[in-house]
Parts: structure tokens; C-alpha cells; sequence
């Protein structure tokens, strides 16, 4: 009996095949000449495929196809892709806290940054993003959901960077759902709220500061102002940078939007503590012109740390009895004083430097239960006028019941098991339980 001759698959067609008895199923193909040939090899389940010889010949498909499209997939690392992506695409367009944050990032993607960005797989983020911690202090602990979906996000974007540019053929970054983030809602920033609050930082070293958080500004641009950028006289502030770092590595950047930069308008209690403010500093530092060097310095003349200076406002809080909130509540509580106040909400973006009124009403507003409740009642008063201008004629004596229901009178009957009695408009001598 003559052996039977097996059909050899053409040159450069690849092959699919069984890794042992219990392997997974692989697809191979073959490129390159005779003296510079190698092999690209992919199990099934690594693109998504079930293990087995039909899914080996999809994956088999999607190698010819790489190549027929002339991709050339990423041999990098993810940490080292990452890192020039960061460098070299992202830096020019991004803030420099962002780029700061994306460093934060990539130190928390450590644990997969070997991992080639062609061999990257949904459940690798997902195991490092689930593995997220935060150092307090001595300890750690998981990273909040605000803080894990900013990684995500920036991974999303770089990821979404070499798909485009034909690294990779899809952007497995997207199969990772984004972390919902738990609303945090904050209470009503009251008038009296915010009077305890000033007189609980009077005569500390950054009055001032605290002081212009309340007209809106940002920390890093309270912490950016520059002497020169301040008019007692005109009553103004200049919001034109950002200070980013601290210490004598400090250095201001240009706001991130044009929308932010703005002269704002001082109110007479910030002009009053700036103006303390300046002469103090000046007293320090005699030998320094009026407008040279930032507006808030440490005692020794260096730049102010944002996250120390929420801390001493915090500490300040809890030594007079208040509740805990961060510097950059102040900023959410102008809102609801503005709107408190009867402050049309398009002059409240402006002062607050929004980029529509809407973030300033749904962001930064919190309207206190007793606007709530005076709104409803309103509403109240002006439905009860309506209804009565419809029922009541010029002999019904409709006067007496418009008048009662304008002051809110009502009446209890007793027997009537605590139920409220009123009277229909329409037939005066009818009582009607509710």
C-alpha cells in the first residue's frame, strides 16, 4: 500500500496546530525570507477566540490580516510605551498637574508595565486598576473610585494613541468599564456657615488666602498670585497662573484655559485682609519691592504647598468646632451663596470662571432646604390665587376665603380623627376632609 502524501499549505499561509495533548490551540505564521525568517504565534484565548482548532484559524486570520495592513505591532512594554507617549504626545496638551497625575499613574500600573503592549489583555488592567492604593501617612489604603477612573481614562487615551497610529489592531483598554464614582453631596454653604468660618482662620498667617477661596478662586491660583497681579485700589486680582510645586522648585504656569484667566473683583472683606496681608509681608521682607515675589509665601520666602495649606485650613476648622471640608469647598460654596443671594446665574460663571452656567448649576450649587422650602411655598401662593381667581364669583364671598388661604389659616376639627378641614372655593358651606 502506497503512504499518502499530506497537502502542504502555500508558502506564507501559516498553520494552526495543538500544543501537546491538553495545549491550547495556537496560530502560526511564518514571515520573512529564507536567511531572515520568524514566527508570529497567538493562542486563541489571547484574542479573544475559544480554544479550539476554529477559533486557532480566526486568530490565524487576524495575524495575515496585520500583516496584509502592514501593522506593526507594539514590542514595547507597556510602562516604557506609556512613559513615551506621556513624554513625547501627551506632554505638549495637557496642564502641568495633569502630566503630574499621569506620572502618578504610571506608578500604579507597575505591576504590568513589562507586559507587551501587543500581549496586553483587558483582565491585566482590570487586576492592576482593582489593585490601586493610596499612601496616608505610614499606611496604605485602596485608592478612591475618582482616583482609579483617572487612570483609566489616561490609559484609555494612550491606548487609543497607538491603535490609531496602527500599533495595535484594538484598544483593549475599553473593555474595562470605568469606575463609577459615588456622589458625594456637600450641605448648602450657609451665610452663617461661612462667617464662623472666617472668624475661626481670623489672624492667621493665610487669612487672605482663605479669604479669596470664598469670591472663587482655585488653590493653585490663589497660591499663583503674584504682588503685582493684586489692585487694592481698584479692588482687583489679575487669575492669570497656577502655581505648580512647592518650595524654591515652584514654578507658575499659565492657566489651562482661556475661560479661567480673568480679573476678578475683590470684595471689601478680601481687600481688607490683603491689604494686612501685604504689609505684614513686606515688614518680612523690607528689602524686596512692593510688586516683586508671590503674594503667599512660607515664613522662610518659599512658595506654599497646596495640599499643606488645605491642611492647616482643615486643622484651623477643627480647632474651632467645625466640620471637616477641604479648601476647595469654599470654591462650591460660592455658588450657593451667589445663588442664595439672588445673583442671576450667568454673573455667577463669570465670577466663578465656568465654561457654561450649566456646570455652575449643577456642579457648584447647592441650594439649602430653607430656598427649598421658600420656593415651594411660592409656588404654593401662586397656585391657591390662580385657583381662586377661577372659582369665585362676585357674590360669593370669595374675599374672606382668598384672604385665609393667602396667611395659610386652617382649621382642625375635633371628631375629625386629626384630619385637616378646608373648604371648597366653589361651595362655601361644603367642608372636605384630605
Amino acid at each position: 500500500m502506497g503512504s499518502v502524501t499530506r497537502k502542504q499549505r502555500p508558502w506564507g499561509e501559516g498553520s494552526v496546530y495543538r500544543r501537546g495533548k491538553t495545549g491550547p490551540w495556537m496560530a502560526q505564521l511564518s514571515i520573512g525570507g529564507v536567511w531572515q525568517r520568524r514566527y508570529l504565534r497567538r493562542t486563541a484565548r489571547e484574542v479573544g477566540y475559544p480554544d479550539t482548532r476554529r477559533g486557532a484559524l480566526a486568530a490565524l486570520e487576524d495575524l495575515k490580516a496585520e500583516q496584509r495592513d502592514g501593522l506593526q505591532l507594539a514590542k514595547q512594554s507597556l510602562g516604557d510605551y506609556l512613559r513615551s507617549w506621556l513624554d513625547e504626545t501627551a506632554r505638549p496638551a495637557i496642564s502641568a498637574n495633569t502630566y503630574r497625575g499621569y506620572e502618578d499613574v504610571l506608578a500604579h500600573l507597575a505591576p504590568i508595565a513589562s507586559i507587551p503592549v501587543r500581549d496586553l489583555a483587558a483582565e491585566d488592567l482590570e487586576r492592576a486598576f482593582n489593585q490601586m492604593v493610596v499612601r496616608r501617612g505610614k499606611t496604605e489604603e485602596p485608592a478612591s473610585a475618582k482616583t482609579v477612573r483617572n487612570a483609566q481614562i489616561m490609559v484609555r487615551r494612550a491606548l487609543r494613541s497607538a491603535e490609531m497610529r496602527g500599533h495595535i489592531r484594538r484598544n483593549v483598554a475599553l473593555q474595562v468599564p470605568l469606575r463609577r464614582v459615588p456622589r458625594n453631596p456637600r450641605p448648602a454653604l450657609t451665610p452663617d456657615m461661612a462667617r464662623r468660618i472666617l472668624a475661626a482662620v481670623a489672624g492667621d498667617r493665610y487669612e487672605a488666602a482663605f479669604a479669596l477661596a470664598f469670591i472663587g478662586l482655585r488653590e493653585g491660583e490663589i497660591l499663583g498670585l503674584a504682588r503685582e497681579d493684586i489692585d487694592l485700589e481698584a479692588c482687583t486680582a489679575a487669575v492669570r497662573y497656577e502655581l505648580v510645586g512647592s518650595g524654591p522648585a515652584a514654578t507658575r504656569h499659565q492657566l489651562k484655559t482661556e475661560a479661567s484667566e480673568a480679573t476678578v473683583p475683590l470684595p471689601a472683606f478680601v481687600v481688607a485682609r490683603l491689604r494686612s496681608h501685604l504689609e505684614r509681608q513686606q515688614q518680612e521682607r523690607p528689602d524686596e519691592a512692593p510688586t516683586d515675589g508671590l503674594v503667599f509665601v512660607s515664613e522662610r520666602g518659599y512658595a506654599v504647598n497646596g495640599s499643606w495649606l488645605t491642611k492647616h485650613f482643615q486643622a484651623l476648622l477643627r480647632r474651632a468646632g467645625l466640620p471637616r471640608m477641604r479648601l476647595h469647598d469654599l470654591r462650591h460654596g460660592a455658588a450657593s451663596l451667589l445663588v442664595g443671594a439672588g445673583v442671576h446665574p450667568r454673573i455667577a460663571q463669570e465670577l466663578l470662571r465656568h465654561a457654561s452656567s450649566k456646570t455652575t448649576m449643577e456642579i457648584y450649587s447647592h441650594v439649602s432646604a430653607a430656598q427649598q422650602r421658600e420656593a415651594v411655598e411660592v409656588l404654593q401662593r401662586a397656585l391657591a390665587e390662580s385657583h381662586f381667581e377661577s372659582h369665585l364669583g362676585p357674590d360669593s364671598g370669595g374675599q374672606d376665603w382668598a384672604k385665609a388661604a393667602e396667611t395659610g389659616q386652617s382649621e382642625r376639627e375635633s371628631g375629625s380623627g386629626g384630619r385637616t378641614r378646608t373648604y371648597d372655593q366653589a361651595v362655601n358651606s361644603r367642608p372636605l376632609y384630605h
